[in-house]
């Protein structure tokens, strides 16, 4: 899922307070993830070792499906590669549905079983307490009281960050916010502090946090003279949601592969808002531009 690079790049340092909710202690060091086989694909998303010198597995799921003889087996590989140690798996559900997997097996000379947690079971407020930035961007995640307070922290703390890590933050909180349908939401709330926060030396997040809501229903405004004014509202709303769209997955794009070439731009910017979503969740598969735009 195209939210796995964000959330792997929020953990390159041990998620203490995360880890304390999940495991009860904290851990010294991530260790690297042990690769399977030349036929496997999959590899473990997390590895950590603990205070007590135990392995902590953290997978990271974005959405429902058949889960356990997945974990078993990473659980042999991990093994494996790190014989002698205590290990402890968990997944950490982070999609958007609710969903309560199946994590034991119990046959004949087979005992196995998981730790399993939906995020929304955890407060917000845990993460926000967090001193790390990373966990604090989690909290969008989690079970929130007033969700535009929340998303109003994260801002305020986003806004101490140098431009460029500002930046990478911005689009950090975009991305997750995907996963609770809270875009709006974070452009909205980024617009009321444009006053206080300076956003503009970006040339994609400014567009996406700044023009999108109002160029959109500035246009819409002006269609909506002949069609309606509130449908025309609504229509400004949409072209301006697909204006952030194009605008993101530039950015991306420039992250992946360097300059955007013109004949890229083109595309991107005439593209419907489902193509546009299709060309994001390839974008991380995909190894130069020509494959990524070939359908």
């Amino acid at each position: 899922m195209r939210y796995d690079t964000t959330l792997k790049d929020l953990f390159q340092q041990p998620p203490q307070r995360l880890l304390q909710l999940l495991v009860g202690q904290s851990a010294v060091e991530v260790l690297t993830a042990v690769e399977f086989p030349s036929t496997q694909k999959r590899v473990p998303d997390l590895l950590f070792r603990m205070l007590d010198q135990s392995l902590f597995h953290l997978e990271l799921q974005g959405q429902p499906e058949p889960m356990v003889w997945r974990v078993l087996t990473y659980r042999a590989f991990i093994h494996q590669g790190y014989p002698g140690h205590r290990l402890i798996q968990q997944v950490l559900y982070v999609g958007h549905e609710r969903w309560q997997p199946e994590t034991t097996i119990m046959e004949e000379g087979l005992q196995f079983s998981y730790g399993f947690v939906d995020i929304r079971d955890l407060d917000c407020h845990e993460m926000l307490a967090s001193p790390m930035l990373e966990e604090n961007l989690l909290a969008v995640l989690c079970r929130i009281g007033d969700v535009r307070e929340t998303v109003r922290e994260i801002l305020r703390r986003i806004s101490r960050l140098p431009p460029k890590r500002r930046a990478d933050f911005l689009e950090k909180l975009v991305v997750l916010s995907g996963l609770r349908k809270l875009e709006v939401v974070v452009k909205e709330e980024a617009e009321e502090m444009a006053l206080t926060i300076d956003l503009m030396e970006n040339d994609v997040l400014r567009p996406l946090f700044l023009k999108a809501e109002s160029a959109g229903e500035q246009r819409g405004e002006q269609r909506g003279m002949q069609i309606g004014r509130q449908e025309g509202r609504k229509e400004g709303r949409k072209e301006g949601r697909k204006e952030g769209q194009a605008n993101l997955l530039l950015r991306m794009i420039q992250h992946r592969f360097g300059l955007v070439p013109d004949w890229v731009y083109d595309r991107v910017m005439q593209a419907s808002s489902d193509q546009l979503e299709w060309w994001s969740d390839r974008l991380l598969e995909t190894k130069s531009l020509g494959d990524l735009f070939e359908s």
